[in-house]
């Protein structure tokens, strides 16, 4: 009996220690788990944003008059004298002359709808005559469409947009409100309702965004995010605002509710939309998104749909953290579009995402300004913070493709290398050649090391992560295209334009046009499409050569040389392979490589420090080919044979 007793109480001490033992670990495990899912304010987000908005924004532009919209908003619901004083005092620059609007509406001239907003709510009594001057100008003035629409001033024939119904509704909706002008509510209405009905696709319930851009008549066949957004924000804000006893509000409210409920579907499993919205392979948009939570958010409060959707709303928000950094950048906002190409899904879908693009701000504000009027005081982030901006962005492995310096570049990395290829406003001092960013680390660089560069510091030294020290200038870098015509190559200029097809952690794909070449006897074009992966230190190439006649012609792939050049040629396996070292020996060697298929085998060539690979291909008919680069320093390959060993295995796995 004694002994169980012994024993029971040795037991229970052991426990006793263990739990102890146990306990600071469980709570240090929740204590690091809590740093990912820390919640954020919307209060902070809304201000960290306009900070940044107002760097990175012209407020004489629409774009700076959407955000001015968003904080004048915020700021009377809960911003501080402060910031309404500060927000005023950019309104009365409009009116003084100061700030000289631009655009094609009338209403920017006395700061936009924000403006005409503060006026109806009677806290900005100094801004009354420039808001009522401008509604009037605009009712005499502004450019009509033949039903009667205003449209912008350098629209032609029966040209109308979305985004018109933006520049126009709240604006006249307030100053009809403000002064007692019945004339221009009934206005902000028809506005809005035409719209809608004009543009509205059958089909999903969303709008297209243009009509007459890509012929008389004509639709575009998009359903744009962003255009949906400003939809968005013009029919909400009626529903919002509108007297119950406007005769059209029932109508409105019918319209609002369909558009909304269509919107609801489209939504993503992270609560955003993508650019193209029926197109889950296009890129998550945040402009559009934010502008369409705002909307969301204010049927919501006007309890216009069902309570249950508050969940779609707060996820929305959820989402949008992992693109606005801690410093207030706003990542993957499309840039300037109207009517793209031939206004096709696809051209709308390749459009491009601008870092910091100034439409970015003014939706993020909108969106976090309606969060904070439901009650939403702290969002918890589905991810993390700023995870896809350069200033928050994790230091975990992942594909990667952007464009860089203001369309100058497109850049692409995985988790093993980087490369970056050149665009037309660069075309006197590079080629259409691939450049070389060599990384140690699995994490993404390329985002940083343009910041870096914005800042002054050069990517040229490695401070730890890699660098750039691959010069190619008009060389064809690391498997560069050219037409190989009597012994000598002739490739394109740099590329003509890009489309970013995906851009997702695990793989990139983006498309390159190069139009401009001089090759003899010959009218030709290139159309490629690269794609590349994790964990691999190759590229893949689909290129297809155009012609209006269907000839053969030899192209040869090229890989730039340096003077200290090791050639490997494998005719075999369809290798072309160099390995060298680069300016200053601490830099290490560097490999790159060429596969082909060696069933389209030509030949080896060496012109003018490249060396290429020759290939038989038909044009209008695709052909494949990989190209990439290994460092010494990344800890992969310490020596050309490992490079080598390395390049015989990815020929084996080629799918051509």
């Amino acid at each position: 009996m004694k002994n169980k007793i012994f024993m029971l109480i040795i037991g229970f001490l052991v426990l006793l220690i263990l739990y102890f033992l146990i306990i600071p670990n469980r709570n240090l495990i929740k204590q690091e788990k809590g740093i990912e899912e820390k919640q954020v304010s919307t209060r902070e987000i809304i201000k960290s944003v306009f900070e940044k908005g107002l760097q990175k924004t012209n407020l004489d532009s629409y774009t700076g008059t959407l955000m001015m919209h968003g904080i004048s908003e915020f700021a009377l619901l809960y911003g501080s004298d402060t910031l309404m004083d500060r927000i005023i005092d950019i309104y009365k620059k409009f009116g003084a002359g100061e700030i000289k609007a631009t655009g094609n509406f009338i209403s920017y001239e006395a700061g936009g709808s924000g403006a005409a907003y503060l006026v109806w709510k009677e806290v900005a009594n100094v801004l009354d005559k420039q808001v009522a001057v401008a509604a009037d100008k605009m009712m005499k003035q502004q450019k009509r469409s033949p039903e009667g629409l205003m449209t912008a001033k350098s629209a032609k024939d029966d040209q109308v947009f979305i985004d018109v119904a933006f520049a126009v509704s709240p604006y006249l909706l307030y100053s009809g409100l403000k002064f007692g002008n019945k004339e221009y509510i009934d206005f902000a209405v028809f506005e809005t309702l035409e719209l809608f009905s004009i543009l509205k696709d059958k089909n999903t319930g969303l709008v297209h965004q243009a009509r007459g851009y890509n012929g008389f008549g004509n639709l575009t066949e998009d359903n744009w995010s962003r255009g949906n957004g400003w939809a968005a924000f013009a029919i909400s804000i009626l529903i919002r605002d509108l007297p119950d006893s406007h005769p059209k509000r029932k109508e409105l409210v019918k319209t609002a509710r369909d558009f909304f409920n269509s919107v609801i579907r489209y939504q993503n499993k992270v609560g955003l939309w993508h650019q193209e919205m029926t197109d889950t392979t296009s890129y998550i948009e945040t402009s559009g998104s934010g502008l369409l939570l705002y909307g969301l958010g204010i049927m919501l409060e006007k309890g216009l749909l069902p309570n249950k959707y508050l969940g779609n709303f707060k996820k929305g928000l959820q989402g949008l953290t992992s693109y606005i950094g801690s410093d207030g950048s706003v990542s993957h906002t499309c840039s300037g579009c109207l009517c793209p190409g031939k206004g096709t899904k696809g051209d709308y879908k390749n459009h491009p995402w601008i870092y910091n693009d100034p439409h970015a701000f003014g939706p993020v504000i909108l969106a976090f300004s309606q969060a904070t009027k439901l009650g939403i005081d702290k969002v918890k982030p589905l991810k993390k913070l700023g995870y896809y901006t350069i200033i928050d962005s994790p230091e975990v492995p992942r594909t990667y493709v952007t464009s860089a310096r203001g369309g100058k570049d497109i850049a692409w990395e995985n988790d093993r290398i980087a490369f970056r290829v050149f665009g037309p406003t660069v075309r006197d001092k590079v080629g259409s050649g691939i450049d070389v960013w060599v990384k140690s680390v699995n994490y993404p660089i390329l985002d940083k090391w343009y910041k870096l560069e914005e800042q002054g510091k050069s990517y040229h030294i490695d401070c730890g992560e890699g660098l750039d020290f691959y010069d190619m200038k008009k060389g064809r870098g690391c498997g560069g295209l050219a037409i190989w015509v009597e012994g000598k190559p002739f490739p394109s200029e740099t590329y003509d334009s890009f489309r970013i097809i995906q851009n997702q952690d695990d793989k990139i794909v983006f498309g390159l046009d190069y139009k401009t070449w001089d090759v003899p006897g010959l009218t030709i074009e290139e159309r490629k499409l690269i794609e590349m992966e994790l964990g691999t230190n190759l590229f893949k190439v689909t290129s297809t050569i155009q012609n209006e006649s269907n000839v053969e012609l030899t192209v040869a792939i090229g890989l730039s040389t340096f003077g200290k050049s090791e050639v490997l040629r494998d005719k075999e396996t369809g290798i072309l392979s160099v390995w060298e070292q680069i300016g200053d020996q601490s830099n290490g060697s560097l490999g790159s490589a060429v596969l082909i298929n060696k069933e389209n085998f030509a030949g080896f060539a060496s012109f003018s420090e490249n060396e290429f690979v020759l290939m038989n291909v038909q044009t209008n008919v695709p052909f494949i080919y990989y190209a990439g680069a290994g460092w010494s320093k990344s800890g992969i390959f310490n020596t050309k044979y490992d490079w080598f060993d390395y390049l015989k295995t990815e020929a084996k796995r080629a799918k051509f």
